[in-house]
């Protein structure tokens, strides 16, 4: 910035304290807040001045938990199959899905991907079979990702590319066989993404964040498969270039790996999701439970299972129908198992998150926690350890995890869409399970740092979606207040990557990262939350405006932009 600015007429929610605001902002050339003032308070005679005509101002948001590069990718080459239309999630059938396909199909050439169908609203309650993408797409290599990307399905021909045929049913994976190969998936679907789609998804991919009023988003990326991993390597050349603040995680399980990439980093961190994956997910019924699932329904074919190619990553109780376990979903790793592979980054040094969502996932991965922490006498978390999803947790875990202080990213719009949309959650856990789902009141109670985020691609880059999620919570007990919610999703994410000092809140010295909204949060009705419409996002005092969507403009505009630390 050239001069200073000053934002005025404004209800300004710094978050730094409940119920107090502000009317106007100055903010220094350094593109940090130099001075809040309150309402009525003389105001400097600034010749740069912006009038916010009375709208409200609160931090710009933290999304805690996306998979970035996958969702560019999926924005650039693939078809949505699931979208919120009229009060319904659409399509709704299979032959809906097929329109949808054959249609992106016919306008795009090479593989056909489609991303999003929420098989709990689907007629048919599965996804489509080989021998259906074969029909509808002749010849063509086809994949179909479930809504929460824990199960999907391949035509005949993209089982032979991707070398799946002997571990897939009727095309379909999920469990591990999904998961610890999902990183062949992303390489393949990566191949076809040259800079002209690079740019096309980067930019729509931002510009949908910064229409949320996003300004940081912590990106787990990084798979187990190749030498080179082509998000990666988009990640490593242009993400510190771009005008959103990235924050990787790696999701490397060796430690050598991930250390050739720690100059990148403004803090060492690894983990997030495909092979730190400690249990799979609800609607593809591969979340490791105590009790069987309600249904019988066969989602993406469970008794594949066994044939995932994964036998490295599977602990004693890895299957769907495994011993006392019988159809209440996978473990992945055991809790030895989840501390062998934490140990060495632990004592290396690094923050690690890891994906847990049923109470045995969640088991495996507290417990590694724990041991590694009371061996080195860390009672504080000194680290930040994560606990990725942590929905269903048992009691003592929730105690536990407090205890801890854990940081754990969660995404309370899953369950505000399922009680309203999908109801899979009904379907499948009986009302007990349901009443422990995502518990925000009891783990901020317990002394748990909850940050909230919506695991995108799997839901859009809304944050008032998740904090309609946290306020209006199905379980009336586990609902929080708007401005735990909002610093949930601002200051908890600047807190789980060390930035609390400099981000998070709006105060003196901190960056002017701000969000300008049409309507105050704190005078919405609670059903309304999920209607409030970002109509400005400031970027350390500077709009945040998405690069150019043509493959030169973007190319110069990241040249000629100052690289920072991820």
């Amino acid at each position: 910035m050239s001069r200073e600015i000053l934002f005025e007429n404004a209800t300004i929610h710094g978050l730094e304290a409940e119920g107090k605001s502000f009317g106007a902002m100055r903010v220094g050339r350094d593109g940090k807040i130099a001075e809040l003032y309150p309402k009525g308070a003389p105001l400097p005679p600034l010749p740069d001045r912006i009038d916010l005509g009375g709208k409200t101002v609160v931090p710009a948001f933290i999304d805690s938990h996306a998979h970035f590069m996958s969702k560019a990718a999926l924005e650039a080459l693939a078809v949505n199959l699931g979208r919120l239309e009229n009060g319904k999630i659409l399509p709704d059938c299979l032959e809906g899905a097929k329109e949808l396909l054959v249609r992106h199909a016919e306008e795009n050439p090479g593989p056909v991907i489609g991303f999003g169908l929420c098989l709990g609203v689907l007629a048919e309650r599965r996804l489509p079979r080989a021998s259906e993408l074969d029909a509808w797409l002749p010849g063509r290599p086809a994949i179909v990702f479930s809504m929460d990307g824990h199960s999907s399905a391949y035509s005949t021909k993209a089982l032979r590319l991707l070398g799946f045929e002997s571990m897939a049913t009727d095309g379909l994976l999920t469990g591990q066989a999904n998961e610890f190969n999902m990183g062949k998936v992303t390489a393949y679907v990566m191949k076809g993404l040259g800079l002209g789609a690079l740019a096309r998804g980067l930019s729509a991919s931002i510009a949908e964040a910064a229409a949320g009023g996003l300004v940081s988003i912590h990106c787990l990326e990084g798979s187990q498969e190749g030498r080179r991993d082509p998000a990666l390597a988009v990640i490593s050349l242009i993400g510190g270039r771009l005008p959103l603040r990235l924050k990787l995680w790696l999701q490397y399980t060796e430690l050598e790996r991930v250390e050739r990439h720690g100059r990148l980093l403004s803090n060492k961190r690894a983990g997030g999701c495909f092979a730190w994956e400690m249990d799979g997910s609800v609607s593809s019924r591969s979340a490791a439970f105590d009790h069987p699932y309600l249904d019988a329904i066969a989602i993406a074919g469970s008794a594949i299972a066994g044939s995932a190619g994964a036998d490295s990553f599977a602990g004693a109780d890895s299957f769907a129908g495994a011993g006392s376990f019988a159809g209440a979903g996978q473990l992945y790793r055991s809790p030895e198992e989840a501390q062998a592979l934490v140990a060495p980054f632990y004592q290396a040094g690094w923050q690690t998150s890891a994906h847990a969502i049923g109470p045995r996932g969640i088991e495996s991965i507290l417990c590694a926690y724990e041991r590694l922490m009371d061996k080195a006498g860390d009672s504080t978390n000194a680290l930040r350890l994560r606990i990725d999803h942590f929905e269903f947790p048992r009691p003592d875990q929730v105690e536990r995890a407090g205890r801890r202080r854990m940081v754990l990213t969660v995404q309370p719009g899953f369950a505000w869409a399922d009680a309203r949309f999908v109801h899979c959650y009904e379907e499948a856990l009986d009302p007990a399970t349901r009443e422990a789902q995502c518990p925000l009141r009891s783990l901020i109670d317990a002394g748990c740092v909850i940050a909230l985020s919506t695991d995108a691609p799997v839901q859009p880059l809304n944050p008032f979606l998740q904090v309609a999620g946290a306020v209006c919570h199905p379980v009336a007990a586990e609902r929080i207040t708007v401005y735990e919610a909002l610093r949930a999703y601002s200051h908890a994410g600047a807190f789980s990557t060390f930035e609390e000092g400099e981000r998070g809140t709006l105060a003196r010295g901190k960056y002017a990262d701000f969000a300008i909204l049409d309507t105050d949060p704190f005078g919405t009705p609670a059903e309304k939350l999920v209607d409030i419409k970002v109509i400005g996002t400031w970027h350390e005092g500077r709009p945040l405006e998405a690069p150019p969507s043509s493959a030169l403009a973007f190319a110069l505009k990241a040249a000629f932009t100052k690289r920072r630390e991820l």
